[in-house]
């Protein structure tokens, strides 16, 4: 964003700044200036004003930032300036009613009558060219200098142009569109409008794209002699769906988007008037036009400056701390070991302890910050359904499955079939990237098939996937019965979507046989045992899915809901064959199963932690031939057994077949690994372990260890 530095330095008082100190002490305290147009008083800044700094992206706003930074004072000449009314009562000319104050907390306006509508005074001009800001007429104008002096968009409406209410007034309402409406905007494009748009309205039809952009048929012209202006706080959420679901974006949206000040509608109002008053004559009308939901308590919180020192490893005397706080708009109140600060209506962004400590060392300078390493910090607990997904994919990767990562959004086709297994209707993306992604899935299985048919068109039929993703359904108890699109809640649940086809091959010498539901229920059992699930506490079960189910997409009589301790869990199945088909696929087996339910069915985790051996260990192999039909068990079993405390880890290195070794048998290499945390090994010590591990594998019998000759 552009900034003038004369404007800035209006709020500036004293001796002008210079300007590339000025520039400087921005960035450092994360106004980052990213280019610099112009020298001396005609210099003009290139700001990156982050998004959640709305607060930021105003002259006002930023000129305060810049007093802070280099310790100058700072001033708002206008902020108390009066308002000329002359005018009548302003409730005799217009009315304002808000239907959705839940997307439009406030709402103001003034009426200005007796105006002639003329170009705007120089210095006006002068600071929007210096922005990029082409001048229109004194009016628009104004309203445009209010939005980059002050972060406050306005708007203003010829009143004669707004249909009048049953009182005989011109009206305003502020509510949501109605099916079919359009309204042609500023731009001259025409707009077809839906109720998930908050519009603007006189007591006829829309007038404005409330937060967005203002219609043509009620702009500001050459015949205009009566204005009425309007200063709003619109939900951010609300703007935000109507310019994406339009494809517009304004400077006003960019600002409302992000969140504007509740607090300054009707210091917009006042800048607004006087300027226009000033280069268009007339009367401003006594009072506002004022309609607001009840006003939010401002937020209050403690600074600790233990925690403040703790957490950036300085300390900074409560003095400066206060200070910062102060100069930056907020009422701090200093009490014993803290600061307790109520936080201003502009600082949207400021919620917590953290955002305190932000701005106190932000505005100290981070340059300041002691090369100090934080304490350490081990949580005692960690969260089932933090482990959960990360120790699935684990376990499943050991069971042989590869995991896949696919898109979220899939096509309405792909996901037709399986609408039933998320709740309620399938949540259609409103600007799509493309044909395929016009859906949000609702199970990740839809994404293992695609990829899947991609592997069998080339040739690898036998397959075994997984995925740990997102299933999108709405949430049907906040969906409005008019609209299923739009207000309605989406519910995501983080599931395991597994796919098996063709044969599965469990072992090297093991015939491979096709795989099927048992296969499928198998897995999905083994993994809720795993993750320890299946005693008691937890017991898991397998019901048969009848073929009245909503499941139609599962074969019947192959297929199976999954409950854990009486809680649906997640289903299995053999995929009904012309669905499968139609993935060229056979007898595929699918499974989903929802990890927040296997999560909560856990008991709490429990965490412990202990410290590195600060000694060195040592590590030996051992080589062992044994027959092939010798489970890898059996040989670690043989080893841990009778084995000292010091043995930490048994680990497969490798394995053999070929010359030198008999048929049937294999060399497997195994890796010992040894330490303590009392003292440092002797290498004689290593190696009577190491022999004792290989007289134990020999007990086996049919075995043989390299360097170890077999008992008499």
């Amino acid at each position: 964003m552009k900034f003038a530095y004369t404007w800035l330095a209006s709020y500036l008082p004293g001796p002008a700044p210079d300007p590339k100190a000025l520039g400087d002490r921005l960035t450092a305290v994360g106004f980052i200036v990213e280019g610099v147009e112009g020298a001396g008083a005609s210099t003009v800044y290139d700001v990156e004003i982050t998004a959640n700094r709305p607060d930021g992206m105003n002259h006002r706003g930023l000129a305060r930032e810049a007093a802070v930074a280099m310790r100058r004072a700072f001033a708002d000449a206008e902020a108390a300036a009066p308002v000329a009314e002359p005018g009548p009562a302003v409730e005799t000319r217009a009315a304002v009613v808000v239907a959705e104050p839940a997307l439009c907390s406030r709402y103001s306006a003034r009426v200005i009558e007796g105006v002639t509508i003329r170009p705007s005074c120089a210095a006006v001009a002068a600071r929007l060219a210096a922005i990029g800001q082409g001048a229109i007429s004194s009016p628009v104008d104004a309203t445009n200098h209010v939005l980059w002096d002050i972060g406050q968009p306005l708007h203003a409406f010829d009143l004669d142009t707004l249909a009048k209410g049953a009182d005989g007034l011109p009206t305003i309402v502020v509510r949501r569109a109605k099916a079919g409406e359009k309204l042609v905007t500023l731009d001259g494009v025409e707009r077809a409008l839906t109720p998930q748009h908050l519009v603007i309205a006189d007591a006829e039809k829309p007038v404005a794209l409330a937060g967005v952009m203002g219609g043509l048929a009620t702009a500001i012209s050459e015949k205009t002699t009566r204005i009425l202006l309007e200063s709003a706080h619109f939900h951010p959420g609300a703007v935000r769906k109507t310019a994406r679901s339009l494809g517009m974006h304004t400077d006003a949206s960019h600002r409302f988007e992000r969140g504007t000040d509740p607090e300054a509608t009707i210091q917009g109002l006042d800048r607004a008037a006087r300027l226009i008053v000033a280069d268009c004559g007339g009367n401003v009308a006594k009072g506002v036009l004022d309609v607001r939901a009840p006003k939010a308590a401002p937020v209050s919180l403690a600074l600790r400056l233990d925690r403040l020192a703790g957490f950036l490893g300085m300390t900074i005397p409560a003095d400066r701390v206060v200070g910062i706080l102060r100069e930056l708009g907020f009422a701090p109140s200093p009490v014993s070991g803290a600061v307790n600060v109520t936080v201003p209506s502009w600082r949207i962004d400021v919620t917590c302890e953290e955002d305190l400590i932000e701005e106190v060392i932000r505005c100290e300078g981070y340059d300041r910050l002691p090369e100090t390493l934080p304490a350490p910090f081990v949580p005692r607990t960690v969260s089932r359904a933090a482990q959960v997904p990360d120790l699935t994919r684990d376990l499943l990767a050991g069971m042989g499955l590869l995991e896949c990562v696919t898109y979220s959004f899939v096509s309405e086709a792909e996901n037709a079939p399986f609408a039933s297994a998320a709740p309620g209707a399938p949540v259609l993306v409103e600007n799509p990237l493309g044909e395929p992604f016009t859906t949000l899935r609702a199970t990740p299985v839809v994404g293992l098939l695609q990829s899947a048919q991609h592997n069998v068109r080339r040739g690898q039929k036998d397959l075994a996937l997984f995925e740990v993703g997102t299933a999108f359904g709405w949430n049907a108890g906040k969906i409005s019965a008019e609209e299923k699109t739009g207000d309605g809640r989406v519910s995501e649940k983080e599931r395991v979507g597994i796919l098996l086809a063709g044969a599965r091959r469990r072992h090297w010498s093991v015939t491979s046989e096709e795989s099927d539901f048992f296969e499928g229920a198998g897995i999905a059992e083994a993994l809720m045992k795993g993750l320890g699930l299946g005693n008691a506490s937890s017991p898991v079960a397998f019901k048969e899915i009848p073929s009245s189910s909503s499941l139609s997409f599962l074969a019947t009589g192959r297929s199976a809901r999954i409950q854990v301790a009486g809680v649906p869990a997640g289903w299995v199945g053999v995929l009904e064959p012309a669905l499968a088909a139609s993935w060229d696929l056979v007898d595929p087996v699918v499974a989903d199963l929802d990890l927040g339910v296997l999560a909560a069915a856990l008991p709490p985790a429990e965490t412990s932690v202990e410290p590195p051996s600060k000694f060195p260990g040592s590590e030996v192999d051992v080589t062992v031939t044994h027959p092939i039909a010798t489970p890898w068990r059996a040989l670690e079993v043989a080893v841990l057994s009778g084995a000292p405390d010091e043995l930490v880890a048994v680990e497969a290195k490798g394995r053999y077949r070929g010359p030198g070794v008999p048929d049937g048998f294999v060399k497997t290499t195994l890796t010992l690994r040894f330490g303590s945390p009392r003292a440092s090994l002797a290498r004689e010590d290593v190696n009577g372990w190491r022999d004792d591990a290989a007289r134990r594998l020999l007990a086996l019998g049919g075995t043989k260890v390299d360097g170890v000759p077999a008992p008499a």
